[in-house]
């Protein structure tokens, strides 16, 4: 059951990056009410990943506000099944193609590669497990201080490394495949981390205090060095 759910787990995470590589459906005469249906759908992904996030709904649910290896498996498989649903549902974005020259998509390829390497960063597998709440791993990630605060390496350079590789993902598929509805959802799941980023620090602030202001302090910028 553990390795079954490791690869289920595994592919869930991958598949996010797969989707954006690959495209999401595309057709310049469909009908404009299928851009409501997929921002509907969409927020029946990420509504519901939000809230599991919240010490609030973790208390009511779990009698505690910290995270466990439980609560994380849960939170994955609930994750990965509503974003597969996103994936099987959603319909094709009306609009415009764009134009890209060869050079830059090449360019658009080999930064979506670059950003697969940044968002795994000095990760190891027993690391992801641990992110992924596999059985018998070494839990992390969380906002409670039952995990380790993560202030070294990338997370030492901006506070939210992760979430920015992602985002610089989402912009070179827009380069990749040069049409509307990569567009539209680089912006609904890029737009989905930064609206995330305050209510995260918030919790951590929370839960590790003066912990997390110093790291703040050290750490200044969120995403990007010099800018934000």
């Amino acid at each position: 059951m553990t390795q079954f759910y490791r690869v289920f787990a595994y592919l869930g995470l991958a598949s996010v990056f797969g989707a954006l590589l690959y495209g999401f459906r595309f057709e310049p005469g469909a009908p404009r009410v299928n851009v409501l249906f997929n921002f509907g759908l969409y927020l029946a992904f990420a509504v519901p990943h939000l809230i599991m996030t919240r010490s609030w709904f973790k208390s009511a649910v779990w009698g505690h506000p910290n995270g466990s290896p439980t609560e994380r498996r849960v939170f994955i498989t609930v994750g990965i099944a509503l974003w597969l649903t996103v994936l099987v549902l959603h319909q094709p974005i009306p609009g415009p193609s764009f134009v890209v020259p060869e050079w830059l998509r090449f360019i658009g390829l080999l930064g979506f590669v670059l950003s697969i390497v940044a968002f795994f960063e000095g990760s190891t597998f027993a690391a992801l497990d641990g992110l992924l709440g596999v059985p018998g791993g070494k839990m992390s990630h969380s906002h409670g201080d039952e995990t380790p605060l993560l202030t070294e390496g990338a997370y030492g350079r901006v506070r939210h490394p992760m979430y920015r590789a992602a985002l610089f993902a989402g912009i070179c598929s827009v380069l990749i495949h040069g049409n509307v509805a990569a567009l539209f959802w680089a912006v609904l799941v890029g737009g989905t981390f930064i609206l995330f980023i305050p209510i995260e620090e918030q919790q951590l602030m929370a839960a590790r205090g003066t912990a997390y202001l110093d790291y703040r302090e050290r750490t200044p910028y969120r995403l990007l060095r010099g800018i934000w």
